[in-house]
């Protein structure tokens, strides 16, 4: 027989449920004829209903199609269009995790690979989306079938617990049905693996941003992108090397000066916890120290950029 307060097995001469701790006030024939109840009394439609709750017809009809067809796929809207959000919302945690796990091997596939990004395709890039829609439309159509399976497991797991219909339908209410807390749960699961990712794998895209997104001592009301940017026509970031201990992130752009359009080649380099100026070019000769720092005061000289150089 089993503890009726967790589902422990107990033996015939159990007093105290050696799990819980739980006085035993049930004799193993009532247990039994509970169990013969649970297993008998509800129809296997019945529980797929207790336990799915909202949309059942919808699941229901697409699982009847796959149960007498023999299948594993069907489509799914909602699997397609909210991916692993509609499996945190359905509380199928496992997959959601699997979609992380999917999406952080592609990660460390690319960092391996060395793929550079661009600021343009970073949110969007055509690899990415080259991978991750085919996985997606995988899993709409295997979306239905793997919460058949899900609603199986709960209601076969049902049956071993020493419970009435009643508690059934509360136990069922609790582990299945829709959760506004797993799709919030889901979202904190994607922001470790974005945390995860940037942390492990840096791309050049990151590389830059650390640059354009850091200040100089002298000007630390405003970021260095943000003023390069719009001092600059035709700016430019890039990720140039890796080649050394010290990775070089360039920055390009056209400027005037003495009344004539010249351009600007500006070097950082980037080490774990900082970055300095390595070079500076215009017209690919370099600047003096004393010409840098006449551009630099230039930059950042006015709000609105309208000096030259």
């Amino acid at each position: 027989m089993f503890c009726r307060y967790c589902g422990h097995q107990l033996n015939d001469e159990d007093r105290f449920c050696s799990s819980c701790g739980k006085a035993i006030d049930i004799t193993g024939e009532t247990e039994l004829a509970i169990y013969n109840q649970n297993t008998n009394s509800d129809s296997e439609g019945d529980l797929k209903e207790s336990f799915v709750g909202k949309n059942f017809d919808y699941y229901n009809g697409k699982w009847d199609n796959i149960e007498e067809k023999k299948i594993k796929t069907s489509w799914n809207w909602a699997a397609f269009f909210l991916g692993p959000f509609w499996f945190g919302y359905r509380k199928m945690y496992i997959p959601v995790l699997l979609f992380a796990a999917f999406y952080l091997a592609v990660d460390l596939s690319l960092f391996l690979l060395k793929y550079e990004y661009t600021e343009e395709t970073y949110i969007f890039s055509p690899i990415d989306q080259a991978i991750v829609w085919p996985f997606s439309i995988i899993l709409s159509l295997l979306g239905n079938y793997i919460y058949l399976k899900h609603t199986n497991k709960y209601i076969d797991k049902s049956h071993l617990l020493p419970i009435n219909a009643e508690q059934k339908k509360l136990w069922f209410k609790k582990k299945g049905g829709t959760s506004w807390l797993g799709v919030l749960l889901t979202f904190f699961i994607f922001f470790g693996y974005g945390f995860l990712s940037a942390f492990l794998f840096p791309t050049n895209v990151d590389k830059i941003l650390s640059i354009k997104d850091g200040y100089f001592y002298e000007y630390p009301t405003t970021t260095i992108g943000e003023q390069f940017n719009n001092f600059f026509d035709e700016p430019e970031w890039e990720y140039v090397s890796s080649d050394s201990p010290a990775e070089i992130i360039r920055f390009t752009g056209v400027a005037e000066y003495d009344g004539y359009d010249v351009n600007i080649t500006v070097d950082f380099i980037l080490t774990e916890d900082s970055f300095e100026i390595h070079s500076a070019k215009m017209n690919n000769e370099e600047m003096s120290d004393e010409e840098f720092n006449s551009l630099i005061d230039a930059i950042f000289a006015s709000a609105d950029n309208d000096l030259t150089l």
